[in-house]
């Protein structure tokens, strides 16, 4: 008996010392993933995971350049043509070596239609893909939009994946297999997910971690009482408030200006909300500065269709007249359409975000003018199935930004686009779009989406709100950890522990 105790005091004593390791780290996350499949989940909490077990070919720096990553090296030949060379020595989780096969395998399933890959829209115009010179992959392209097209590589839905994994009928939604600096070790729903560091990853040294624990918490009063608790080392805060918890000798404090944004997203097939004038007149009736008051605590920024960081390609909020609050004008538009006494609509809203949040304020300012805006609160998994489905008449939802106009606007606003779920259709948005992934000229692209960002903004299939800053709070003993302004979590791989 006796022997008994000293074995448990001593693997109590193990699991203590585990939990305190500078090897490992605990995180509080507020979503768990919707799938693991990297060429097909569009959730942001499922690329924050994905992003660390994948690896694209290439990807982004600290100052949100383009980099190499499984691609040792890249050239634009002309505008018609990509190359890239592949990395050699490159392993799977599962040891087999990366190939130039494999490549082309997971554009191919990418661009398969069966497969509606949200990411196929980018690469429609690829008329090619081939290996040349042994171990270089050769893109060609039907219109010269290769300088359009190559940050999509950085992107998670386009993510390298093992042909032989995809054919052993393994389910990549719960699954997965990478070349990434962390392996997926465990996954217990609705719990945690553990990532195990990939010893045999590509960079040298990298990464410093032996263990992540992502725990999930969706309650962000859980999220903050474990950090101040010891239990988790670092946490997403949505809340400001929050931060008043926890004091600065103890934590630092990451804050960093993002590129996606809230957004009221409309079904232009449903009812009054099928005419323009009525969108329009909603953007009169919401005061953005008000909703980044009372739900951001002043920790963001108001956004037009472009965030006001992308200095080139962004139209700054205050060149549109639809972004100042003006309710009169509102009403006007209203009695024009045929709605002097109002209307009734549904936003879909979910807890995750805020965006019930969001909801509530929006719901407020609407009623000024006599719209009736009804929430219907829904819990995740209803609210992504709606959202495919376009199950809606709107939503309050948050879209990743991206550094390049055509990413962030083809398949959100092109007729038939892959995550078009407002069935939004106008046939010269679609003809700017194709000319602006394809005009090789920077400046005569400037022009095409400036002129896009002001049909978007009066046709108003989606309602641009805001840009939050994302905040992370860490325990003082975490260091390295930085997030990008796309909210990417790469950086984990350079993050450690004292």
């Amino acid at each position: 008996m006796k022997r008994f105790f000293q074995i448990l005091v001593l693997a109590l004593l193990a699991v203590t010392l585990l939990a305190g390791s500078p090897g490992k780290l605990v995180m509080a996350i507020e979503t768990e993933p919707v799938g693991l499949d990297p060429t097909l989940v569009t959730a942001f909490a499922s690329h924050r995971v994905l992003e660390n077990v994948y690896d694209g070919l290439l990807r982004y720096d600290e100052s949100m350049n383009l980099v190499p990553n499984l691609a040792e090296s890249f050239e634009v030949v002309d505008p018609y043509t990509i190359l890239f060379k592949l990395r050699d020595g490159v392993k799977f989780h599962s040891g087999d070596p990366l190939t130039s096969e494999d490549v082309i395998f997971t554009f191919e399933r990418l661009m398969n239609p069966d497969t509606k890959a949200p990411a196929a829209t980018y690469y429609k115009e690829v008329s090619s893909i081939k290996v040349v010179d042994g171990n270089k992959i050769e893109f060609k392209l039907t219109i010269p939009m290769a300088a359009s097209l190559l940050p999509n590589f950085a992107g998670v839905n386009s993510s390298i994946l093992s042909k032989k994994f995809v054919e052993s009928g393994a389910n990549l939604q719960l699954s997965a297999n990478g070349t990434g600096p962390f392996e997926l070790a465990d996954y217990v729903a609705g719990n945690y997910i553990t990532l195990k560091r990939n010893t045999e990853y590509f960079i040298e040294g990298l990464p410093y971690l032996d263990e992540i624990k992502m725990m999930i918490m969706p309650e962000e009063v859980t999220r903050v009482s474990a950090l101040r608790n010891g239990d988790v080392d670092l946490a997403r805060i949505n809340e400001p408030l929050s931060l008043n918890q926890l004091p600065t000798d103890r934590f630092k404090i990451h804050r960093n200006a993002v590129l996606s944004y809230y957004l009221l997203g409309i079904n232009t097939t449903r009812g009054p909300l099928s005419n323009p004038k009525v969108r329009n007149a909603l953007n009169y009736a919401i005061n953005r500065e008000m909703i980044v008051k009372l739900v951001a605590f002043d920790e963001g920024a108001v956004t037009g269709p472009l965030n006001p960081e992308l200095e080139f390609w962004a139209m700054k909020p205050s060149q549109f007249s639809e972004y100042t609050y003006n309710p009169a004008k509102a009403r006007e538009l209203l009695t024009e359409a045929g709605y002097p006494n109002g209307f009734e609509f549904e936003i879909v809203a979910s807890q995750r975000y805020s965006f019930d949040k969001v909801a509530q304020v929006i719901q407020a300012q609407l009623a000024e003018v006599g719209v009736r805006a009804k929430i219907n609160l829904v819990e995740w998994g209803i609210f992504i199935s709606k959202w495919r489905e376009s199950d809606f008449d709107s939503f309050i939802s948050l879209n990743s930004g991206s550094i390049d106009p055509d990413i962030q606007f083809n398949r959100t606003f092109h007729t038939g686009g892959s995550t078009n779920v407002f069935l939004y259709s106008n046939p010269e948005v679609d003809a700017l779009l194709d000319r602006g992934r394809s005009e090789a000229d920077i400046n005569e692209r400037q022009k095409i989406y400036n002129q896009l960002q002001k049909i978007l903004v009066a046709e108003s299939p989606i309602i641009f709100l805001y840009s939050a800053n994302t905040i992370f709070a860490a325990n003082n003993n975490v260091e390295g950890f930085r997030s990008l302004a796309n909210e990417s979590l790469i950086f984990l791989r350079e993050t450690s522990k004292k």
